[in-house]
């Protein structure tokens, strides 16, 4: 099995379009259920044509991603004709970062629109503000041309039936053909845009690239005189940690308890495990309670950041930048980012752990989350799904390529500078190429980072050894509505407790009368209606 992502379908946007606008998202807009994962499986996905004109200097497999030790001298000028019609063509997207400037003080926006060909309009939020934005236009029917649909929508077969395009005819089997860079994203991928027995969106991959591992800072624990840590069991890993910590002087090993990192060295499910057609949360794994000590056992011994509870995301970056913290669960994608967002100098370098059994041999580390978003477009559009589809081939031009460089990197002596043949931002290019173009489409991430060979050697081998071991989430493509509704408020709820569990505030025994709740309150009915998705794609 290539590929799978962490969790399919949440419960947040529901409430989000009741605080929003007093109303259901899509009340009256449910998809038939009877038949539903049949329906979806008996849909041809699009055939996979790898394109072949790009060589990497470490080959990838159908897991591991390509790896590049420099950008091709001769970039591919891949596609000829511009895929725009000529008419403006308008998207809804969230952005990682800052707000860039708008079109008109934009020159890579600028350039992009003639490239196209059809001047790209951009309503865009910040990824914390993006769902509240979403459920306001879906709600209202203000609905762009182009819109990026988060994977935790709740109830997306009736969203996409009542307002995207039936894209099946275009892009089922040998049809995808016509868009070669859409062909070019594998085949796994387009499970999760397929709704209702149809096609409605185009997959934006991530896989492998969002398979999170500790991330650790390599010139600090070479300080310490530690080369190549390799933990061989959770022991080791927490003496590790105490190594790296020093109160007095603001240091702790971890930005986070690493519980998901404790989890996968106990083998406890990726979300969901499924055994005979039977299916089985995390949260019910014998072992839990075994991770849960754990990770109060780290923090007890104060290897975690105090702060750890109170901060977002943002703060633990800037812990494990700014040197404060040696460790961070992250994934291939916050790796790049580390580099890109490097405060600390040339000495700079960050390298990843594999994962140990807690007591001896091999953890169970789990793949990552197989999309981004799936970028549907609207029903009521006045552009052909053609014209659109080609816009989405175009931003998925692949690593190598001229239409890749460009959209990554801009105009080069604005955006980005040469190093040999690689492209180095500059700071007006970080700030203008920031407009969210890559949630259209994209294609996998390939392992690179400018001037830099070791960044992918190191990205590929860790990839390459814990490949054979990845574990899946058994939900991946099946449909639960009862999931949909509530998965996101029940994770949090478990969340929480395990956050007071871990700081002492709640003993360990606690989490299993908190299974039951959840079990009695939502996870029971998902189980069932997974395992029903499950028989009926089984054809049982």
């Amino acid at each position: 099995m290539p590929v799978s992502r962490r969790r399919f379908l949440g419960g947040g946007l529901a409430a989000a379009a009741v605080a929003v606008t007093g109303t259901p998202l899509l009340a009256g807009c449910a998809s038939d259920k009877k038949g539903t994962a049949a329906a979806n499986l008996a849909v041809k996905l699009p055939t996979y044509t790898r394109y072949g004109e790009i060589k990497p200097d470490l080959p990838g497999t159908d897991v591991v991603l390509d790896g590049f030790l420099k950008y091709p001298a001769n970039p591919v000028k891949a596609i000829s004709e511009a895929p725009g019609d000529g008419k403006p063509i308008t998207f809804l997207t969230n952005i990682p970062g800052a707000i860039p400037p708008s079109v008109d003080k934009n020159q890579f926006w600028q350039k992009l629109n003639e490239r196209l060909g059809s001047e790209l309009q951009i309503s865009m939020a910040s990824n914390d503000e993006y769902k509240d934005k979403f459920a306001t236009r879906i709600a209202g029917g203000d609905l762009p041309d182009v819109i990026n649909i988060p994977v935790d929508t709740v109830q997306i077969p009736g969203l996409v039936k009542a307002k995207c395009m039936d894209l099946t005819e275009q892009l089922s089997g040998d049809a995808v053909n016509k868009y070669p860079f859409l062909a070019n994203i594998p085949t796994e991928y387009w499970k999760g845009c397929v709704f209702n027995g149809a096609i409605y969106g185009v997959p934006v991959p991530r896989g492998m690239s969002r398979t999170s591992l500790p991330l650790y800072r390599a010139d600090l624990l070479a300080a310490k005189g530690i080369k190549d840590p390799a933990p061989k069991n959770f022991q080791e890993f927490f003496d590790l940690a105490k190594e790296m910590t020093a109160a007095k002087q603001n240091k702790w090993a971890w930005t986070r308890v690493p519980l998901s990192t404790i989890r996968q060295m106990l083998a406890i499910p990726n979300v969901w495990k499924e055994d005979g057609g039977k299916f089985t949360s995390m949260y019910e794994h014998e072992a839990q309670l075994d991770a849960l000590e754990a990770g109060r056992k780290m923090v007890a011994a104060g290897v975690v950041n105090p702060d750890a509870f109170n901060d977002k995301a943002s703060a633990r970056k800037q812990w494990f930048n700014g040197g404060i913290a040696a460790f961070d669960y992250d994934s291939f994608v916050a790796w790049n980012q580390y580099y890109s967002d490097n405060t600390a100098g040339p000495a700079f370098s960050v390298n990843m752990l594999d994962v140990p059994g807690f007591d001896s041999g091999t953890g169970a580390p789990w793949m990552g989350a197989a999309l981004n978003n799936v970028t549907s477009f609207s029903k009521n559009s006045k552009h052909s799904a053609d014209t659109l589809l080609k816009i989405a081939n175009w931003m998925a031009a692949p690593f190598g390529t001229e239409e890749y460089l460009f959209r990554k990197y801009g105009v080069a002596g604005r955006h980005y500078t040469l190093q040999g043949t690689d492209p180095v931002p500059t700071k007006v290019g970080v700030v203008e190429t920031g407009i969210g173009v890559q949630y259209i489409s994209d294609s996998a991430l390939a392992l690179y980072w400018a001037g830099k060979p070791d960044v992918p050697q190191n990205q590929h081998e860790i990839q390459t050894k814990v490949a054979p071991r990845l574990v899946y989430d058994a939900s991946y493509g099946l449909y639960s509505d009862t999931q949909s509704k509530k998965q996101t408020q029940l994770a949090k709820t478990m969340t929480d407790l395990e956050n007071q569990i871990v700081q002492g505030k709640k003993p360990v025994s606690d989490w299993t009368a908190a299974v039951q709740t959840w079990k009695s309150s939502g996870g029971d009915t998902m189980r069932t209606e997974l395992e029903q998705a499950h028989t009926e794609a089984a054809g049982k």
